[in-house]
């Protein structure tokens, strides 16, 4: 399927090239109501408002006019790897019966070629990643009716929508974007974090393997089980090694629950460093998982660090940002 904003000949000559592997195409046109989000109203923001109308606009074509049971959003510069429809159609089972997972995605942020390595690994994020990510229409049907008018992925990554639920992705990504410019990128964003990604080339088929490990709560006590038996490094000695026995012993990096902190490890490690809506980019938990030097290194919030230390179970839920009764947390029935 495809959804379509007006009628750049390019596009209609690419559609009518791959008509026969086209099922149905949603026919999108920005209408401005002159509704706008304080602070916003400028012309340099319209694109946002026709991009977050245009994504609502695809959703309800594909849920309420093909009554689809998921979908797989994918935006138009975007490459896939080889197993980019097995890697989501393994994931289906987890996500139907997991209420603690709120979409799927191929995409990981921190997925850049110097500190990814597995591409059997899947992991959680509390910040919704995008770029290539499946919604199942349960998650739709609470969506849709508050869709914002603008800015519709950070509104995703709001407490208010996740309520605790995390993003399923890979290690390795399954996506790569080869958009270098846009209303959210420039150029040197791109150089750094989005270039360097790693696509994965390897033929896995995760429809054969078991991933019960990324279901709740087993997810939370899997990373807990690694970090507990892992060597806590101080940032000033937290260097690559090329001894491989070295690299085959998790490492351990803890900061002091402020963004300045943070950054200071991330940089030196080469993920991103930034913040979305009080949350490192692709943690979870207030955790940060990547290969350092080939050494898998966990670089962790000091709260979420004792409470693992002490045997605890809420680290997961800490950062949620939402009250308890709002809350979704894994129900013996989705396990």
């Amino acid at each position: 399927y495809v959804s379509r904003q007006g009628q750049n000949p390019g596009v209609g000559q690419v559609l009518e090239e791959f008509s026969e592997l086209i099922s149905g195409i949603n026919k999108f046109e920005f209408k401005d109501t002159g509704a706008r989000i304080k602070g916003f109203e400028g012309m340099q923001w319209l694109s946002y408002y026709k991009i977050s109308q245009h994504y609502a606009s695809a959703l309800r074509y594909m849920f309420e006019v093909q009554k689809v049971p998921r979908v797989v959003v994918l935006e138009d510069d975007m490459e896939v790897s080889l197993d980019f429809f097995r890697y989501f159609q393994a994931l289906v089972p987890v996500y139907e019966t997991d209420a603690t997972v709120f979409c799927v995605s191929a995409w990981n942020d921190n997925g850049m070629e110097k500190v990814v390595r597995d591409p059997i690994l899947l992991q959680r994020t509390d910040v919704f990643p995008g770029l290539g990510w499946m919604i199942n229409s349960r998650i739709y049907k609470e969506l849709i009716d508050k869709w914002p008018l603008a800015f519709w992925d950070d509104w995703m990554r709001d407490k208010e929508q996740p309520r605790g639920r995390s993003s399923i992705i890979p290690e390795v990504n399954r996506v790569y974007t080869f958009g270098d410019r846009g209303n959210s990128v420039d150029k040197a964003f791109y150089e750094s974090f989005l270039k360097p990604i790693r696509l994965n080339t390897a033929p896995i088929d995760l429809m054969t393997m078991d991933l019960s490990y990324i279901r709740m709560p087993q997810y939370a006590d899997f990373v807990a089980g690694q970090i507990r038996q892992a060597e806590t490094v101080p940032i000033n000695s937290l260097v690559p090694s090329s001894n491989i026995a070295m690299q085959s012993k998790p490492q351990v990096v803890v900061y002091s629950g402020n963004q300045h902190s943070f950054r200071e490890i991330a940089m030196k490690i080469g993920i991103q460093h930034d913040f979305k809506n009080g949350d490192p980019r692709a943690s979870f938990g207030h955790i940060n998982i990547a290969r350092f030097g080939g050494r898998l290194t966990f670089i962790i919030d000091s709260k979420s660090y004792e409470d693992i230390q002490r045997g605890g179970n809420e680290w997961p839920y800490y950062w949620a940002g939402v009250s308890a009764d709002k809350l979704i947390k894994p129900q013996p029935s989705s396990i």
